[in-house]
C-alpha cells in the first residue's frame, strides 16, 4: 500500500522528469550510492570487525543471490574474492 497519493507522486515525477538528464544521473547515482551504504551498515552491525572483501562478497550476495543458482553465485564470489584481493592488496 502506497504511503504517497497519487496527486503527489505525479508531482514528485514532474519535477524529476523537468531535470537534466545529467541532473537524473546525479540524483540515481547518489540513491545507489546511499542505498549500498545502508546496506554495507546493516551487514557491519551484524557482523563486527569484518575483513573489507567479506563485506564486498556479502554486499554482493544480498543483492544478487537471486539472479543465479548456488553453483553460478559461489563461482562468481570465488572470481570477485580474488579481483578484490588483488585490488585491495595492491
Amino acid at each position: 500500500m502506497p504511503d504517497t497519493s497519487e496527486e503527489i507522486s505525479r508531482i514528485q515525477i514532474e519535477i524529476l522528469l523537468a531535470k537534466s538528464e545529467e541532473e537524473r544521473f546525479k540524483i540515481g547515482d547518489e540513491l545507489s550510492a546511499f542505498g549500498r551504504r545502508v546496506l554495507e551498515s546493516s551487514i557491519r552491525n551484524e557482523n563486527p570487525g569484518i575483513a573489507e572483501i567479506d563485506l564486498k562478497t556479502e554486499v554482493f550476495k544480498r543483492c544478487y543471490s537471486p539472479a543465479y543458482s548456488p553453483e553460478e553465485l559461489d563461482l562468481i564470489i570465488e572470481s570477485l574474492r580474488s579481483f578484490w584481493h588483488r585490488i585491495l592488496l595492491h
